[in-house]
């Protein structure tokens, strides 16, 4: 009975452990965010994407490796309707931007090939996985939590940690080539300003 109770205490321990509730947090807080897209700035959105994704990166390598043990299929809680919002929201909010040509097989690694491929489709297969590991956990049993995180590795590292380490890549560029596009940009207002500075100043003299 003692050694029930004690190895019972033991997994709650490991189910409500500060990486993880700390990890379920930052996981809700990523979802919420892809909520509320109308009111960002696509500059301010490449920022927060390249502070959270990272994190979430960071925050799985943390949860404790358990494995599936109290159903044979994870209860899933995004709907397909949910889904297509968030996505069609998505590629609305990126724009020209989220269609790219990439170099890789992601469902075999090592492999090289072009694809045509999506950066919103990416992010919003991760706002699932998310969503549904989020939602599951927070039913607050046992069985559901253990699950929760089980199965949140598992697809982790089968699917979706390769498409977030993608986004990043992808995201980057977008933010730092429109970075260098905007100070090229600048650095040639100023050149015009200066050339037109000049012309004044010599058309000064000229009338002097």
């Amino acid at each position: 009975m003692f050694d029930f109770l004690y190895e019972y205490m033991n997994k709650v321990d490991f189910l409500i452990a500060p990486q993880t509730k700390s990890f379920v947090k930052l996981c809700r807080k990523y979802f919420e965010y892809l909520e509320r897209l109308p009111d960002k700035k696509l500059s301010d959105f490449w920022i927060e994407q390249l502070q959270l994704l990272p994190e979430i990166y960071i925050g799985i390598s943390r949860l404790p490796q358990i494995e599936v043990r109290y159903s044979s299929e994870v209860e899933k809680f995004v709907t397909e309707r949910e889904y297509n919002h968030t996505f069609i929201n998505l590629v609305a909010f990126i724009g020209a931007l989220d269609r790219f040509t990439d170099f890789s097989d992601q469902s075999h690694p090592g492999a090289v090939k072009v694809i045509e491929t999506s950066l919103s489709e990416m992010l919003t297969d991760i706002y699932q996985e998310l969503k549904d590991f989020v939602l599951l956990y927070e039913t607050g049993t046992l069985e559901n939590m253990n699950d929760a995180i089980a199965d949140c590795l598992d697809t982790f590292g089968r699917y979706w940690g390769v498409k977030l380490l993608s986004a990043i890549r992808i995201i980057h560029v977008n933010l730092y080539q429109h970075r260098y596009a905007e100070a090229k940009k600048a650095s040639h207002l100023d050149e015009e300003l200066e050339e037109e500075m000049n012309e004044a100043a010599d058309y000064d003299d000229e009338m002097e």
